[in-house]
């Protein structure tokens, strides 16, 4: 089991202003699943998103990855697993607009420290992969908006995570570009057999997905 969620809940606030981002949610999600989050906005899935990815911590109960708690770990051992297991894609694809493709790709890799021509090739490699090797040197401003997202993929994939997190990843997209990236992300996920789960408001990029989550004012109401 990849991940399992005990309870687990997101508070916000306390007294009067508390809000219940998540209503206590017990969960599990298999490795190799694909499944889409759906919900209106305020329901809740981009906070569980982020306690998905260890970007945030539950306010009571538990979540477990591969069987470790993660409220448990330190600090420095969320990073590392956000480093080293996890990959994010976001509404916005958060580009460094003085790089070129493959140098936004690199910055993924260089925690790692790699030499600079693995580094290189491991960038390129990526970049092919989701169908940009013509467009390595291209900056964020001289690509359309479903090339800066698969750019974005591309990043999200730089240190072979084996968990993919999307946020809207087609919130910014017209459906045609919005098709483009979701069919990236689709071979992705069965090539690699890697690990997705997307959030999404939009049923129809959800309904794609042979698992779908749909909250509703923070809990859950189909699993």
């Amino acid at each position: 089991m990849l991940y399992t969620l005990k309870a687990a809940e997101k508070r916000y606030g306390e007294g009067a202003t508390e809000v219940i981002a998540v209503a206590p949610t017990n969960l599990r999600l298999d490795a190799g699943e694909y499944v889409a989050i759906v919900g209106p906005s305020g329901s809740g899935k981009t906070t569980m998103l982020q306690l998905l990815g260890a970007l945030d911590r539950p306010s009571a109960g538990e979540i477990l990855f591969e069987g470790d708690q993660l409220a448990r770990m330190g600090d420095s051992g969320l990073a590392t697993l956000r480093r080293t297991t996890i990959g994010f894609i976001f509404q916005q694809f958060n580009l460094i607009p003085t790089l070129d493709a493959r140098q936004n790709v690199e910055v993924a890799l260089a925690p790692a420290r790699p030499p600079g021509a693995e580094r290189r090739r491991r960038a390129d490699e990526l970049l092919a992969q989701v169908g940009l090797a013509a467009r390595t040197h291209h900056l964020p401003s001289e690509l359309s908006g479903g090339e800066q997202q698969r750019v974005a993929i591309a990043r999200a994939l730089a240190n072979e995570p084996r968990v993919l997190l999307a946020d809207e990843p087609t919130g910014n997209l017209d459906s045609a570009t919005g098709e483009e990236v979701m069919e990236s992300v689709e071979r992705l996920w069965r090539e690699h057999g890697l690990t997705v789960i997307l959030v999404t408001h939009d049923r129809q990029i959800a309904e794609r997905a042979p698992r779908v989550i749909e909250m509703r004012d923070g809990s859950v109401v189909r699993s």
